[in-house]
């Protein structure tokens, strides 16, 4: 009896880890605009309305850190902040059965 307890304890304790969230920030590999002029950087979404001039290029978020590149608005800051989700959520965007919120 004490067995078959303990085992129904590990499932209900695995699924419910599986159910807690927790904050995931956007991935290094995350595609972002690089406005070289005024050394910004632009989430694709927020390009209609970023104040940009024609020394673009398109990089990775990674490397718009790497440049110490600023967020050019607070529409790219909101797009970018960290969200919490659950760790099945996580699990299946990276294994790719999901599409994340960053990939565009």
């Amino acid at each position: 009896m004490t067995r078959k307890a303990l085992i129904g304890f590990l499932v209900l304790l695995g699924g419910g880890l599986f159910l807690i969230p927790i904050n995931s920030a956007p991935p290094a590999h995350t595609r972002i605009i690089l406005e070289h002029t005024y050394k910004t950087y632009i989430a694709p979404p927020c390009f209609e309305q970023a104040q940009a001039t024609n020394n673009l290029g398109e990089w990775n978020l990674a490397k718009a850190r790497e440049l110490n590149y600023k967020a050019e608005s607070s529409c790219t800051e909101e797009l970018l902040k960290p969200e919490r989700k659950p760790v099945f959520k996580l699990v299946a965007e990276k294994i790719g059965l999901t599409s994340g919120q960053w990939n565009w």
